[in-house]
């Protein structure tokens, strides 16, 4: 009896340890878009969310190495290179209507995510009731070894939540308000580091199309959305250098402390009170 009661508790404890995991995780991911949404507002911009607009590359079976239009001589745009442009016009048609809800993928993540805390927060209430009614009966063997493994397990891990991301924030603050010299030397090292890139290679064909557009009978309306694609591009690629890093940083850091600083309290609170209950009661004779 006893072995099957055992093996009882593991299932319960690992169950609510599993969901809660997945309770937090989503929780973080929650409150990280809400700060991002409302508060730190630099952290995401809308050029960063949406990523690049689609590349155009005008590679043919007989000339792979020709990526971009000629039209030094004569320009007739081969089957290869007609398919092309119809497949780029499509994606960059298709990234433009993206653009026009730029909230769109966000909001899905969050759905996602919100999906998750509904399924996992019911199964973790379940179990986790079940677990505490039966940690106060007197014949449950659980409460020796399993019990307080599972309570300073969860304490630990919050602490690590605590400890990592307290730690990033007061780094953060330190080279906002205290240090900025340490600040400036990191964005500096960033810089060189990462250089911005030219986009060369990204840029040529759709550059291709510009030049040569009217020689090679392409439409105004092709043009004119090579023309807009180089915006897009360019404002995608500051984007990519240019957002508020220490806007993310926070944003990504005070969801942990957030959920980490009640996570330990109650665990460790409730694993300490046990702990001097079982130390002030005395054996059975």
């Amino acid at each position: 009896m006893k072995k099957s009661l055992v093996i009882r508790s593991v299932y319960f404890y690992l169950a609510s340890l599993v969901t809660l995991g997945i309770v937090v995780g989503s929780m973080v991911y929650l409150i990280n878009v809400g700060l991002k949404s409302w508060v730190f507002t630099e952290a995401d911009p809308v050029a960063f969310r949406l990523g690049a607009p689609p590349t155009l590359f005008f590679q043919t079976k007989t000339a792979p190495e020709s990526t971009i239009l000629s039209c030094a001589d004569s320009c007739t745009l081969s089957s290869d290179q007609k398919s092309s442009l119809e497949q780029w016009q499509n994606s960059y048609t298709s990234w433009l209507d993206s653009k026009k809800s730029p909230n769109a993928q966000r909001a899905s993540d969050m759905v996602a995510a919100l999906s998750f805390l509904i399924v996992a927060l019911p199964f973790f209430i379940i179990h986790f009731r079940i677990v505490q009614k039966d940690a106060k009966k007197e014949d449950m063997p659980e409460r020796s070894v399993i019990r307080p493994t599972y309570f300073y397990f969860i304490s630990l891990a919050a602490l690590l939540m605590i400890v990592i991301a307290g730690g990033m924030l007061i780094n953060l603050g330190l080279k906002t308000w205290v240090i900025k010299s340490a600040d400036e030397a990191e964005n500096l090292a960033r810089k060189v580091s990462m250089p911005v890139p030219e986009g060369i290679v990204e840029t040529s064909a759709v550059q291709s199309i510009i030049d040569c557009g009217e020689k090679c009978g392409i439409e105004a309306e092709t043009i004119s959305l090579a023309r807009a694609w180089q915006d897009d591009y360019k404002a995608w690629q500051d984007a990519s250098y240019n957002y508020n890093n220490k806007q993310r940083q926070a944003a990504a850091t005070i969801p942990y402390v957030v959920l980490g600083i009640p996570l330990f309290w109650y665990h460790w609170s409730v694993v300490r009170r046990e702990s001097r209950e079982r130390k002030e009661t005395p054996p059975n004779v």
